[in-house]
């Protein structure tokens, strides 16, 4: 008997980078009570009966009075108005019709819709519109809004900005510029980019802390963070730490103490999920999540220039940071569901200046190379290939490798395309040229995605012999390994049940959908394993060199599937499916797995699975233990040869982040975040695993230590 667990369960929805984020539900309360007797319909009527909606399907994540919470952005205020205010109620209607709830509810009428948007202009000043709203109101929203009105709803003041504690890293440690020279070869006492190196490999060099000694950690110190949905990646460079808070705040902390050296506010003072930064020479470069650059003095973190990547109120956003390749900030991008003539693109700057020096659009128009993948879909229609997760390096073949995210909406038929249309340069590794910009190859692993499983994650760059290759992991958890200079298909393996595919070629990598998955029509139920959890998500794998072994935080759900429709509006789109969750078969309930796999021959070495689900990348060590974490508020080492957990201990919420390990004086710490939000791999395991508790607050970073 199956588990079936809906997303639609008040409280759960997860946050999407429309602004909105409403809560529905399957149970009959949660009917909208919008009357339909009343014989004429005006905007007050529409306002009146959109309150009472509103409260029923969005006030659970967004706040009676559209002031936000923690499962929901705010709806109100400057904010909205400077995001929304330049848009159409047309617009408006057409973002929330596609995304909200996430899981979808056949509950929600047109008409409910129609109301709850006229609700949310009246809170945030719409005046003197007396005619109903329509599906084709076009009235610009800003040009109806009361400025006091919109001011009065504001729902909280400022918050701080620049630098709120002016240290000085000098006055710790001596300070020494990041060179490209060490950052392609960086110290064994440092972790000065994400997963430490170009090749991403999430390996430390030190032994210190080795199978023998792991037992005896014991923590040094802890420093309690800003709340809010976070995955951190922290930088440690020459014994300082470098750490990303929510809200885009950046910390300096000395390494030894945990003490606050400087701490600069970015902005905006949100909680969306935050990842990584990056270091080069004497700067701290961040991509904020309103899609802006932002450099800061690596020394006392004021900052040094800031640049925009993107145009925030058409959506684009980030949730993770950039890599620095020989001088040059290169970023990727999120946001890009909508129905807008702009795409996704990756891009990169002068580290100095912040100037523009190329873009790579992941989104094949009309005209170009892959442009006849779409299915003659005009290029405004064309949506989907976010790169929001940093890519990796070659400095040799002086390329960077990307994955790229599938298209949107998430169903072929959703998107009035066929399994056929493609779609490039979507759900593929993209090697691109770092000097120019050029696409030098791609390759797609799973074209016409259809079930929101990614193949976004990063690439891991490995060297065997006079080989050169690049493994990755999508959401499908299946690691694929090709050739890094050519592109070239090489080889395959599961990593967790997989159903969606009946055949994946070892010739060419091509993968075959079930025939139901197929032809799969609107409001038609598909089930899939793994789930949009991920076989394997954002959290990193790790390759430890010594041993030729990829190591992997995977998950083990699965879905039900069906697609909406979502018209071809421009400003419309989104990613229209409803799903449900249930435990994979042949578990035996463990929704956790590290996995270790040979390099050479792609076969599975060894398996540590459990209930909790894992929240954290992966680490391994020149001591060959591999670190990581789970919902479950554990934090444990495992034996890189064998997977048998070494040492673990229990952390004061669900340890979430990615682990890092440098060292002090010849002394090697271990570093781990606890932290919230983290999106599907964490809803959707926390919705089956009922029983597993954890305080819904304490971002923190704890730093374990040998004793002297």
């Amino acid at each position: 008997m199956k588990l079936l667990v809906d997303i639609r369960t008040p409280g759960l929805a997860l946050l999407l980078s429309l602004g909105l984020a409403a809560c529905g539900s399957e149970s009959p309360s949660s009917v909208s009570t919008t009357q339909s007797a009343t014989p004429v319909v005006t905007f007050a009527s529409q306002v009146e009966a959109g309150a009472e909606a509103y409260a029923t399907n969005c006030a659970i994540c967004h706040g009676a009075n559209l002031e936000g919470s923690t499962l929901g952005p705010l709806l109100s205020g400057f904010s909205w108005v400077r995001r929304w205010g330049t848009q159409t109620p047309t617009l408006l209607l057409g973002n929330i019709q596609a995304s909200m709830p996430p899981g979808g509810n056949e509950n929600i009428t047109e008409e409910d819709y129609l109301n709850i948007v006229a609700h949310m202009l009246q809170v945030n000043g719409v005046d003197g519109v007396t005619e109903a709203l329509t599906a084709s109101s076009d009235f610009v929203i800003q040009d109806s809004i009361s400025r006091m009105v919109a001011q009065r709803n504001r729902p909280e003041p400022p918050a701080p900005e620049g630098l709120t504690v002016n240290g000085n890293t000098e006055d710790f440690i001596p300070f020494i510029p990041l060179t490209d020279a060490m950052l392609r070869d960086p110290d064994p006492a440092d972790w000065p980019m994400m997963r430490r190196n170009f090749y991403a490999h999430s390996y430390s060099p030190l032994d210190q802390i080795n199978t023998e000694t792991v037992k005896n950690l014991q923590l040094e110190w802890v420093w309690n963070m800003h709340e809010g949905d976070s995955e951190p990646a922290p930088l440690v460079y020459n014994g300082i730490v470098y750490l990303i808070n929510p809200g885009n705040v950046i910390q300096a902390l000395d390494g030894k103490t945990g003490e606050l050296i400087w701490e600069h506010w970015t902005g905006p003072a949100n909680r969306q999920d935050m990842r990584n930064i990056a270091m080069y020479n004497d700067k701290i470069i961040q991509a904020t999540t309103d899609a802006r650059l932002v450099a800061l003095d690596a020394r006392t973190g004021e900052q040094r220039w800031e640049t925009a990547i993107a145009d925030n109120t058409k959506g684009f956003s980030n949730s993770s940071g950039p890599i620095v390749a020989d001088g040059k900030i290169i970023n990727g991008l999120g946001g890009c569901s909508r129905y807008i003539p702009e795409d996704c693109y990756i891009s990169a700057y002068n580290a100095n200046t912040g100037e523009l020096l190329w873009q790579f659009e992941t989104i094949a128009e009309m005209g170009e190379p892959g442009g006849d993948t779409w299915g003659g879909l005009d290029n405004v229609f064309r949506a989907g290939g976010e790169t929001w997760i940093t890519g990796s390096y070659d400095p040799d073949l002086r390329l960077t490798y990307w994955g790229t995210a599938q298209q949107k909406p998430w169903v072929p038929v959703s998107r009035h395309m066929t399994i056929y249309d493609v779609g490039l340069f979507t759900n593929s590794t993209v090697a691109v040229n770092v000097d120019t910009g050029q696409l030098d190859w791609y390759f797609q692993h799973v074209p016409a995605e259809a079930l929101d499983l990614d193949e976004v994650f990063e690439r891991v760059l490995v060297n065997r012999g006079n080989d050169k290759f690049v493994f990755s992991i999508g959401k499908h958890g299946i690691l694929w390994k090709n050739d890094r200079i050519t592109g070239e298909f090489i080889g395959f393996k599961e990593t967790v049940f997989q159903n969606a595919f009946t055949n994946i070629d070892s010739e060419t990598g091509a993968v075959t959908y079930r025939e139901d998955i197929q032809n799969a029509q609107l409001n038609e139920w598909t089930s899939a394993c793994p789930s949009s959890a991920g076989g394997k998500d954002w959290h990193s794998m790790t390759y430890h060199p010594p041993s030729g072994l990829i190591i992997a935080p995977l998950s083990q759900t699965c879905l039900e599937n069906a697609a909406r429709e979502i018209a071809l509006v421009q400003g419309g789109g989104g990613v229209g499916a409803s799903r449900k969750f249930f435990e994979m078969p042949g578990t035996n309930g463990n929704l956790g797995k590290v996995g270790a796999y040979d390099v050479d021959t792609m076969e599975e070495v060894w398996s540590h699975q459990q209930r909790a689900s894992l929240h954290t990348g992966t680490i391994s060590t020149g001591g060959d233990v591999v670190f990581v974490g789970d919902l479950d508020r554990r934090f444990k080492a495992l034996d890189v040869t064998t997977g048998e957990t070494l040492w673990e201990t229990r952390l004061g919420t669900s340890v979430q982040g990615h682990p890092v390990s440098f060292a002090i004086e010849g002394k090697q710490y271990i570093a781990v975040t606890t932290a919230l939000g983290g999106t599907s791999p964490r809803t959707v395991p926390g919705v089956i695993a009922t029983e597993i508790s954890y305080p819904r607050w304490g971002n923190a970073i704890y730093v374990f230590s040998l004793p002297d």
